[in-house]
């Protein structure tokens, strides 16, 4: 009798569900601004700041948030350069935090807009259903991720190979009436996932942290600079409620890093070889 009652009740327990929505109106228009403040071994290198605008479209019953980027500048040691027309030649592309959506990352083929556009995708995913963010029902909640997740970044030009390793893991921090907190951390994994480009780029460069980052890049002259190491990012990320976008959120990211300069292609007879720490803040925030 108990066993039939209690079967009889199931279905009327409800799941709890997450607030972690986001809804989309077509047609809709807004912008947003992505701020970075770089910084190399400790000293500051460069702030920059890029515009996109986003327009709001269906595609088979699916919303998807059209990107047109509008302007980048970037001011290092008193001097400004805009990269504006580099950001007005970037073909515009898709990306949706829908159920039915996705956010692939589109072909980075324009070496100036690489940081934009990898920086905007990853606050994007922060709060999707790729960080499990959309399964959090209360604060103090937290997920991972199952497995460590593979980014590639190579641009064909000044990243000729580039790729981390990142386990994810997301926790709601804050639920307001208006407002939800979220804190995403991607952060080296327990196990590797990167093939390394050289022998000896898998040893730790930061304490017993597994590496879980490489990079390839020209150095001129035929020569190569290699970069290998262990990287984080930190994004803490408030979401408006009624519409569930991102209404501004800041993003740490270091890099504790080895960098072996003037190599030959294979990674031999380098130059020398040096530390090399990154650390920059950026910070992105909707302003219409």
């Amino acid at each position: 009798m108990r066993l039939c009652l209690a079967l009889f009740l199931l279905p009327a327990v409800a799941a709890a569900q997450s607030p972690v929505k986001r809804t989309y109106r077509t047609g809709e228009r807004y912008k947003y601004q992505l701020e970075t403040t770089a910084y190399r071994n400790g000293t500051l290198n460069a702030v920059t700041v890029a515009v996109c605008e986003i327009t709001v479209v269906d595609s088979a019953g699916v919303p998807w948030e059209e990107v047109r980027w509008l302007s980048n500048r970037s001011i290092a040691k008193g001097d400004t350069t805009d990269h504006t027309a580099d950001a007005l030649a970037t073909p515009a592309y898709r990306i949706s935090l829908h159920d039915s959506g996705a956010l692939p990352m589109p072909p980075l083929r324009n070496a100036a807009m690489t940081g934009a556009i990898t920086d905007f995708n990853t606050f994007y995913v922060a709060v999707g259903k790729q960080s499990r963010a959309t399964e959090l029902v209360r604060p103090g909640m937290r997920l991972a991720k199952h497995y460590p997740v593979k980014g590639d970044f190579a641009n064909g030009t000044t990243i000729l190979k580039g790729e981390d390793c990142l386990q994810i893991s997301v926790a709601m921090t804050g639920l307001g009436k208006s407002t939800i907190r979220l804190q995403t951390d991607f952060m080296p994994p327990a196990v590797p996932c990167l093939q390394f480009l050289l022998p000896g780029m898998e040893k730790p460069v930061a304490g017993d942290t597994l590496n879980n980052f490489q990079m390839q890049f020209p150095a001129g002259q035929g020569l190569m600079n290699f970069q290998y190491g262990r990287e984080y990012f930190i994004i803490r990320s408030t979401l408006q409620r009624k519409g569930g976008y991102i209404r501004e959120a800041v993003m740490e990211n270091g890099l504790k890093l080895q960098l072996k300069l003037n190599c030959k292609e294979d990674g031999t007879a380098c130059a020398r070889e040096v530390p090399f720490e990154i650390y920059r803040e950026v910070r992105l925030k909707r302003i219409m």
